[in-house]
């Protein structure tokens, strides 16, 4: 049975199969017919130009595309079609591609630039077979209506370069070397490290991993845990590969497991350890933890008739130091003594400038 005479759908994915997926081998509606193998008729060259504007409509005329373009006016020409060769029939619901924006819309730059590029162009594609229906759904909606807003402080310049050379030195599992320039230092330090992975707090980003000191047997896991460091990428100047494959027992420390020995940031103390924060709040306060409270196991009890008790068991970070500083006219640290001693000092060092 010739392929014009069978359904419409059945005419349409044979339609798909037979598309040209290049500009410079575009086809006519005539050169169409004759790759069914069926008569030029009028009748055939009506329905495979309904055919092909209904492709068009599906799946965008950015998919689907006719040379001249589908706006201008084909009076006395011969149009031919062809399509995008990005073109895919994926299938995606609107779920999906609601979350593949989501992920472009807030967390694209933590990706690898070609990563990044795959995503956008993805999503380009999918858009262009579904932009009608997407934009009539909820989730398609939706998306116009959330934002999330920077940080008060805008995040450093990252050299592209580097991060990049970063993220394939994390990815193969090699070596990485790279000239550091600490905070008030004029002069950089060369630093060789086994990458782990990145960390993100707010809009800064920070390389985690070990120095690079060899596989030796006598090294235990507080040995191996004395040469993990963070580094600032905005404080790397420049980095290369070195064609040395990470020892084996780096894999164990996970980032997961690192955080939750609280070596992902910076803290009081060298070793990173939770504490059992004790907090004097007044009212107004305690509403607020009572919302977002510091830990899981946090609670709050009357302590007089215009205070709060807040006990939690917190890491001793310098986030946290920051964030009682912030809190100060609100709260009062009881306990522990060092953390108290670290709030005041920087609230005397503060209160300097306003004398």
């Amino acid at each position: 049975m010739p392929v014009m005479s069978k359904p419409s759908a059945i005419r349409l994915l044979r339609l798909y199969e037979k598309l040209p997926r290049s500009e410079q081998k575009a086809k006519s509606i005539a050169e169409l017919i004759d790759s069914f193998g069926d008569e030029k008729t009028e009748s055939h060259a009506k329905a495979l130009k309904s055919d092909l504007e209904k492709l068009a409509e599906e799946f965008g005329s950015d998919a689907v595309i006719r040379i001249p373009d589908w706006s201008e006016d084909v009076k006395g020409k011969t149009p031919k079609y062809y399509l995008h060769p990005d073109f895919t029939l994926d299938s995606y619901d609107n779920d999906e591609l609601f979350f593949w924006e989501m992920l472009d819309k807030f967390t694209a730059h933590y990706l690898p630039h070609d990563i990044h590029q795959k995503l956008v162009e993805k999503i380009a594609s999918v858009h262009s077979r579904q932009q009608k229906q997407y934009q009539a759904s909820t989730l398609g909606q939706w998306k116009n209506h959330i934002i999330a807003l920077p940080s008060l402080l805008n995040a450093p310049q990252f050299d592209n370069q580097v991060i990049a050379t970063i993220q394939q030195a994390i990815l193969d599992h090699k070596t990485l070397e790279f000239d550091y320039r600490r905070k008030w230092e004029q002069q950089p330090e060369t630093k060789t490290i086994y990458p782990v992975g990145l960390v993100f707090i707010d809009n800064m980003i920070y390389l985690t991993g070990f120095y690079a000191v060899g596989d030796s047997i006598r090294m235990d896991t507080i040995d191996q845990l004395c040469e993990h460091r963070n580094f600032a990428i905005n404080r790397i100047i420049t980095a290369k590969i070195i064609d040395e494959t990470i020892p084996v027992w780096v894999e164990k420390f996970n980032l997961d497991y690192l955080n939750n020995l609280g070596k992902l940031e910076y803290h009081l103390t060298d070793w990173g350890e939770k504490i059992v924060l004790k907090l004097k709040i007044e009212h107004y306060a305690g509403d607020h933890l009572r919302e977002r409270p510091l830990s899981d196991d946090q609670t709050i009890e009357r302590l007089d008739d215009d205070h709060l008790l807040l006990t939690a068991t917190v890491m001793n970070s310098v986030r946290l130091v920051d964030w009682l500083v912030s809190m100060s006219q609100l709260s009062e640290v009881l306990e522990p003594i060092d953390v108290r001693e670290a709030v005041k000092n920087r609230l005397l060092d503060g209160l300097n400038y306003y004398q």
